[in-house]
């Protein structure tokens, strides 16, 4: 995920060549999200706008293209902003990289998901096999 810190430590160490531009997203999770503690993926711009065109942004180990995959911890508040070092554009003539800022948005929960199709057919075919049954009940009273 790499590595996390304050938004307002100074990363630079002189010497290094200019940094390329931050990139700040932000990331619609739930209450209960946060609170079980759960990976979530955040889709993030493989290219930023930096002076007059785009650099390429750096992504953080195993994170697929488009997307970084972040560990919530329950700690966390809706609001808050993350910063992961190094993950941000890269700068043209140095190559280092700048941060990438997460802010964490409160979004409703998500809705149950569906019964998929074979939970339909399942609650289905118990349905008719009741009434079939009760139906059979029924004709051997009378």
């Amino acid at each position: 995920m790499g590595e996390l810190g304050s938004i307002f430590e100074e990363t630079a160490a002189a010497g290094d060549g200019p940094r390329g531009p931050d990139v700040r997203v932000w990331a619609p999770v739930s209450a209960s999200m946060i609170e079980r503690g759960d990976e979530v993926l955040i889709t993030v711009p493989d290219q930023v706008p930096f002076e007059d065109g785009e650099v390429p942004r750096r992504r953080g180990p195993g994170d697929p293209p488009g997307e970084v995959s972040l560990h919530l911890s329950p700690q966390l508040k809706p609001g808050v902003t993350l910063r992961l070092r190094g993950q941000g554009g890269e700068h043209p003539s140095s190559g280092r990289p700048g941060d990438l800022l997460v802010t964490l948005e409160l979004a409703p929960e998500p809705e149950p998901e569906p019964m998929r199709r074979g939970g339909w057919v399942l609650a289905l075919v118990l349905v008719l096999v009741a009434a079939a049954l009760v139906a059979w009940l029924a004709s051997a009273r009378g």
